[in-house]
């Protein structure tokens, strides 16, 4: 069962602190998609002591969880987004940026 569009960043953010078992600053799950299709899904962390991108395992239960909250936030959007990138820290703080491939570098922020 899906959980509510409302809840969804809570899960992604509960998924992302539980795979990480050393002290960290912040985390980042990162979903590629083209044509409405997800390409990749992908995610790491920083730990506090290097700034190094560790990976962290993404399972298809939170895939299929992030390209809902992705196509639920840019279905009125007029743009073609293609990425989507959610950003927690330690402190549960977390933003939602999505971008497009192009030379202009757009980005909406949510």
């Amino acid at each position: 069962m899906q959980p509510d569009i409302k809840h969804i960043p809570q899960h992604l953010g509960q998924y992302l602190y539980q795979q990480i078992d050393a002290p960290w600053l912040e985390a980042q799950l990162i979903l590629d998609c083209d044509n409405n299709n997800v390409i990749e899904c992908k995610a790491h962390f920083i730990k506090t002591d290097d700034d190094t991108q560790h990976a962290i395992a993404v399972s298809e239960n939170i895939t299929a969880l992030f390209k809902t909250l992705f196509d639920h936030a840019i279905k009125n959007e007029v743009e073609d987004w293609q990425r989507a990138i959610f950003t927690i820290t330690r402190q549960g703080q977390f933003n939602l940026n999505f971008e497009r491939d192009n030379s202009d570098e757009a980005t909406l922020l949510l």
